[in-house]
Order: C-alpha cells, then sequence, then structure tokens
C-alpha cells in the first residue's frame, strides 16, 4: 500500500502539550513519550466503570500553537491547546478555552460514598479531612505560551484521563 492510499487516523479532540502526563497503565507518561507507540491508558467504559483502551496514533498536530495551562484544586497544572476536549462532570464536553475558574470536570478515580479524604500532606491542604468531591475543580487557567501539541486516538471509548485527574475525548 502506498503512502498516499494508507488510512488517515480520524479527526483528534486531543491538543496535548508534550509535558501533559498521560494516566497509562504503566503510570503517567508525558505524551510526548508515547509519540508513534501504542499504549493502554484509562479510560471509562459506557457503564461507568474503569479500565483501560488502548491508545495509538499518538502524534504531532500542531508544530505551534497557543498553550493554556490548567491548575486543579488540588494545585496539579496540565497543559494543553485551546481546542483541547475535556468532558465536564455532568457528561457535556467543552473545549480548553471555553473553561472558568470553578468549573468540574469529570474525574478519573472514585471512592465510595461518605469517604472523608485524609489529613495527610499528600493531599492537597483544602480537600484534607474534607468529604471527597468526584470531580476536578478547576481553580485557574492561565497562557503559558506557544510550543508543538500532540494528538491520539483511543479504542473503543475515544477518551482517556489525564494525571492531572480529568477525561478528555481523543476523537470524534
Amino acid at each position: 500500500m502506498s503512502a498516499d492510499a494508507k488510512p488517515k487516523p480520524p479527526v483528534t479532540l486531543t491538543r496535548l502539550s508534550g509535558t501533559a502526563l498521560v494516566e497509562t497503565i504503566d503510570g503517567p507518561v508525558p505524551v510526548i513519550k508515547l509519540v508513534g507507540k501504542a499504549m493502554p491508558v484509562l479510560t471509562r467504559f459506557r457503564d461507568g466503570a474503569l479500565g483501560f483502551r488502548m491508545m495509538r496514533e499518538v502524534r504531532e498536530v500542531e508544530p505551534t500553537a497557543a498553550v493554556l495551562e490548567l491548575v486543579n484544586a488540588d494545585g496539579q497544572v496540565v497543559a494543553v491547546g485551546a481546542d483541547h476536549v475535556f468532558v465536564r462532570s455532568d457528561g457535556r464536553e467543552v473545549r480548553a478555552r471555553d473553561l472558568l475558574a470553578g468549573d468540574r470536570l469529570e474525574q478519573g478515580w472514585s471512592y465510595p460514598p461518605g469517604y472523608d479524604v485524609p489529613v495527610a500532606e499528600e493531599y492537597a491542604a483544602a480537600v484534607r479531612g474534607r468529604a471527597w468531591d468526584p470531580a476536578v475543580v478547576v481553580a485557574a487557567i492561565r497562557p503559558a505560551g506557544e510550543g508543538p501539541l500532540f494528538g491520539c486516538t483511543v479504542n473503543e471509548t475515544k477518551s482517556f484521563f489525564l494525571t492531572f485527574g480529568a477525561r478528555c475525548r481523543a476523537q470524534v
């Protein structure tokens, strides 16, 4: 098959900075280290269960674009392009450029109802000893310069989680 006849990857909704950490079966991995590879990543199935599906076709999709830095309520940071698509806690999709401080994104971990976050230094001071909030809360969004952005596809679920905690759409 010639290069021109090779099928093109699906349109990606992902616009990650190379430093963005993806939740893989091997733990957090910067997306730039996944370029040209396939890797099982954390995802959510239709029944709500968490599991792994193959992330593939990881590639640079924009050589230079504006980058936004998102900070969550726990102080974790991720850099994405303005057109990167997240999933809100109510299931609706939202582009990074449309997020506001206080917005709630679907999270990639869960605890039983009534769980209280331990009073331990590995948890952000603002959440220690409080009831678990089943959402990633956006604390701040700020410009972070320009750089290359990376996209991908994910088998079956078409979504994945970042170490930042939020669920992202991979493709349409």
